[in-house]
């Protein structure tokens, strides 16, 4: 007769401790997969691919070096990489 009337009062406090101990637990799951997403970002645009002058521009040949290694993250450090030549009417220079 007792037990029945303890756990109830102790369930005033329980329940919501736990409900904000779920939320938090959520919001922090939501802030670190958008971290890990924003550093998986800010690494995939240290790839210097598209600024190469061998990059084609296909789809099926993306580079003419390196082609299995193109626009992945092991293209951050290729040593093949070879800047392209500066297209002066591009920037409105006239020659």
């Amino acid at each position: 007769m007792i037990l029945p009337k303890i756990i109830m009062l102790q369930m005033g406090w329980i329940c919501p401790l736990l409900i904000w101990l779920v939320l938090l637990c959520f919001f922090c799951a939501i802030f670190f997969a958008i971290e890990d997403g924003y550093l998986y970002l800010r690494q995939l645009h240290q790839i210097p691919c598209d600024r190469c002058s061998f990059h084609t521009g296909e789809t099926c040949l993306k580079c003419t070096v390196h082609p299995y290694k193109a626009f992945t993250v092991e293209a951050i450090t290729c040593e093949d990489w070879e800047g392209k030549p500066v297209n002066a009417t591009r920037i409105g220079w006239k020659l």
